[in-house]
């Protein structure tokens, strides 16, 4: 068996228990291979075992651990303040973290999600969030439901409730409902014209698909260049298509140190009249300013941001 191949299938310990090499660790918890590694070397875990290659290789444990650790990353935590507690303790940090849902949403909305995902009908889903996205008019489906969903759906998968192909279904039936309506909105009739992009190694993308959805919905003329962008072609791309502002969105996976020095390079090439706004889980909790970057703190303020920039530029709204 080639090294390459080899490094795609588990492995197993002296006790015969499987274990994972760090490219399935990575699908499994949505934490990056770099990141991973930076831990490891930082706080000490993960703590990997070596396979014949000589290439890490994950037990159990770690996996549901750092699955936990995701969790508590997208509530707001830091990583240096929670590697080292035990299960235990991060479970119980999981628990007290959950706000208080909208009054807008279902009252049963966890049971009857987490049933329809173990049905594997993907109909079944697709139906069910097609539903509650009529009833409630897509705003209101994106920054109620969609964000307390999407905690309900990833405690589930952590929680060893649903498997990690439930959760794909999940999103891919989301992105997919999100995707047809904003296709059929009315075309974007005012400015700013807003260029939507990624990092490279950031492979979350739903996040910028819901900013395009509420972006649309104020008439903004929003572009999705998709996820995984380097900095030159985000400001090639930006400059021929006369953006107005680039928006970037960090995951809680992706490292904040790694998040800033990125804005703070694209600042410096980017010509200073193309604003840049950035947000998501990776910049939720860090202190450190940018100087003419505007950091967003969740999504509900998008609309001002939108409302502030028009205001300053004389523009009028459709």
């Amino acid at each position: 068996m080639s090294t390459v191949i080899a490094s795609i299938l588990p492995a197993s310990d002296s006790k015969g228990l499987t274990l994972l090499p760090i490219n399935a660790v990575e699908r499994e918890t949505g934490i990056s291979k770099e990141l991973l590694r930076m831990w490891e070397r930082r706080y000490h875990f993960p703590n990997p075992e070596r396979d014949s290659q000589g290439d890490r290789v994950y037990p159990a444990d770690q996996i549901n651990k750092l699955r936990i650790i995701r969790r508590l990353l997208d509530a707001g935590f830091r990583p240096g303040k929670i590697i080292s507690l035990d299960l235990p303790a991060l479970e119980e940090l999981v628990s007290s973290s959950h706000g208080n849902p909208s009054s807008t949403l279902p009252e049963h909305l966890e049971t009857e999600l987490l049933d329809i995902l173990k049905s594997h009908d993907p109909y079944r889903v697709r139906q069910y969030l097609n539903h509650h996205m009529i009833r409630m008019g897509l705003q209101s489906f994106i920054l109620d439901l969609v964000q307390y969903a999407n905690t309900i759906v990833g405690d589930a998968w952590m929680s060893g409730k649903i498997e990690i192909y439930e959760e794909h279904l999940y999103t891919e039936e989301l992105q997919t409902l999100v995707r047809q309506n904003i296709g059929n909105l009315q075309p974007a009739s005012a400015s700013p014209r807003i260029m939507l992009a990624t990092a490279p190694e950031e492979i979350h993308s739903l996040g910028l698909l819901m900013v395009e959805a509420l972006l649309r919905l104020d008439q903004v003329d929003a572009v999705s260049f998709g996820a995984q962008m380097p900095i030159r072609d985000i400001v090639q791309a930006a400059q021929k298509h006369k953006m107005d502002i680039v928006v970037l969105s960090f995951s809680a996976a992706f490292p904040a140190n790694r998040a800033i020095e990125f804005l703070e390079e694209l600042r410096f090439r980017l010509p200073l009249n193309i604003q840049i706004w950035a947000g998501g889980g990776g910049l939720r909790n860090s202190r450190r300013q940018i100087e003419e970057v505007q950091i967003m703190s969740n999504l509900q303020g998008l609309h001002q941001s939108v409302t502030q920039w028009r205001r300053v530029k004389g523009v009028k709204a459709a």
